[in-house]
């Protein structure tokens, strides 16, 4: 089988005229918006298949009982976590169903050609080799010890005020931000502010996916999703490096979040939609 790559520059060739059609169903999840104006207003996970509730508003969880405190804390993140998961494997297999009609056909639909072309660049790579390892999550124990982590398990003032799990960082004047209350070297430090904690999860994942930095940990995570083996490669995550590193490992196993890597969002929410793919111009 033939390993089809391509530069954005190929795009002028890709796009001309073709008389075949194609189709391709998605698979998208109905999420259920929420605001909490208490802690009673979370959710409860019974089980491990999960309702998408996507948090638009949240409550500081500092003032609650330890176990409390990370028990509302996971219920107000996993929904989240799971319905990006899903979008990013939903993403690879379009990317994989483009990669397989090229094998037989010599040129793409308009709308997969729109549609990978968005692709590369927001994930800032130009072969579909290296976009589907940048598109692939990880488990979701890591994502809940990170933001466990950065956001002292949803005590945070950018919690609380912008749905902002990881503590990301803004440098854009323009968008939506939070001054940090204390600043670096006599620089202003701001963070962004989230719409919803599904946004804030999407923007995390974005940046794994984005940053150098990451690289090793991206290779990794395309062949192995055993957390334990893929958290030493996050060291670059944080300025204490290994120190963090450790810290993220002794959190994960110490709260037992692998448990949520098997979780699912509810057959019940998924529904299947067919794109008609256009011919292309």
């Amino acid at each position: 089988m033939r390993v089809v790559i391509f530069s954005i520059l190929s795009f002028v060739f890709i796009l001309v005229s073709c008389k075949k059609s194609s189709t391709f169903t998605q698979i998208s999840i109905l999420p259920q918006f929420a605001e909490i104006e208490n802690v009673e207003d979370v959710h409860t996970i019974l089980d491990s298949c999960v309702t998408p509730y996507i948090y638009t508003k949240v409550v500081s969880l500092r003032g609650l009982p330890v176990d409390e405190k990370k028990m509302k804390f996971v219920e107000m993140l996993l929904p989240s976590i799971l319905v990006s998961q899903h979008s990013l494997y939903q993403k690879i297999t379009r990317v994989e169903h483009i990669e397989h009609w090229l094998l037989t056909h010599p040129l793409m639909m308009k709308n997969d050609s729109l549609f990978l072309f968005k692709l590369f660049e927001t994930y800032n790579c130009n072969e579909i080799p290296e976009l589907k390892i940048r598109l692939k999550p990880h488990p979701a124990s890591i994502v809940l010890g990170q933001a466990a982590l950065e956001s002292g398990w949803g005590s945070s003032r950018f919690f609380n005020e912008g749905n902002n799990v990881f503590g990301i960082w803004s440098y854009d004047a323009g968008e939506n931000r939070i001054q940090a209350l204390v600043g670096r070297d006599s620089t202003r430090i701001y963070v962004i502010s989230y719409a919803s904690i599904e946004e804030s999860v999407n923007d995390y994942f974005e940046t794994i996916a984005r940053v150098n930095a990451y690289d090793e940990f991206r290779q990794e995570r395309y062949i192995s999703e055993k957390p334990f083996e893929l958290i030493p490669l996050l060291n670059k995550y944080s300025e204490i490096g290994d120190v963090y590193t450790d810290k993220l490992k002794q959190l994960i196993e110490s709260n037992d979040l692998t448990k949520y890597d098997s979780y699912v969002i509810k057959n019940d929410y998924f529904v299947e939609e067919v794109i008609k793919l256009s011919q292309a111009i």
